[in-house]
């Protein structure tokens, strides 16, 4: 099957309609592709909608295209699956927002916790959320994923706590003895909007876990040896969509 390229369109004209893509977009199909007058290629929106659409100009710094035909409709999601990930060090957050849309989470919320040792300046999270939209949407591309995942703002810990109202069941796995994850999924089998809480690498203290009991938080294990911060939200997710027939 021939290779179609995907792009991610934050706004979609009409079908039949033409627009004027981002010089990013344009590079990318023009420069990079070496896309010419009439190539074909797909687009997808926010909503997770898929259209065809075909390249008109095809110039490298501001192409445009027009709108063919809608491909399918956006996605029904009866499950949500969100990620409150405490935020690592490096670019270990890059992983975690490629390889959590690639599984599937439908929302990523970073969290300042006690034991967070990355502490962006409010400058350098407007720089850090850019970014991390741009890894978003590239990892959508790049799986044949529809929908772009939610990036919610960064939150400290006592605005995270305010969050789980928002959610039909929050999942605290926490590597002391706890109940296992599939007994708690069992206990709750109505649930369909799911947090999952991911602590930093130094773990969650004492404090923050007596206080997401407090609010309903579920702590749990998972059936697996003690899992890196990059690895345990995005192993918690599989299980989660597994056992939800998702």
């Amino acid at each position: 099957m021939s290779f179609v390229p995907r792009i991610f369109l934050s706004h979609t004209p009409p079908v039949g309609a033409s627009l004027a893509l981002d010089p990013s977009v344009s590079h990318y199909l023009v420069t990079v592709l070496r896309l010419g007058k009439g190539a074909a290629f797909q687009a997808f929106d926010p909503r997770g909608a898929e259209y065809e659409m075909t390249l008109e100009e095809p110039a490298p710094s501001q192409a445009l295209a027009k709108n063919l035909r809608l491909i399918r409709e956006a996605p029904s999601r009866p499950l949500w699956v969100a990620l409150g990930q405490s935020l690592p060090k490096a670019a270990k957050m890059d992983l975690i927002l490629r390889q959590g849309t690639e599984v599937g989470l439908s929302q990523f919320i970073p969290i300042l916790t006690e034991r967070s040792v990355s502490r962006p300046e409010e400058d350098q999270w407007v720089h850090k959320r850019d970014r991390w939209r741009k890894i978003l949407i590239e990892a959508c591309r790049q799986c044949g994923r529809p929908d772009l995942p939610e990036l919610s703002p960064l939150v400290d810990w006592d605005a995270a706590l305010k969050l789980f109202q928002d959610y039909d069941l929050v999942l605290l796995p926490y590597e002391k003895e706890a109940p296992s994850l599939k007994g708690v999924l069992e206990s709750k089998p109505d649930s369909r909007r799911i947090l999952i809480l991911v602590g930093p690498e130094g773990g969650w203290s004492p404090r923050e876990v007596e206080q997401a009991q407090a609010r309903g938080a579920c702590p749990t294990h998972l059936p697996v040896p003690i899992l890196r911060t990059e690895t345990a939200g995005l192993t918690a997710a599989a299980m989660v969509q597994f056992f939800k027939g998702e």
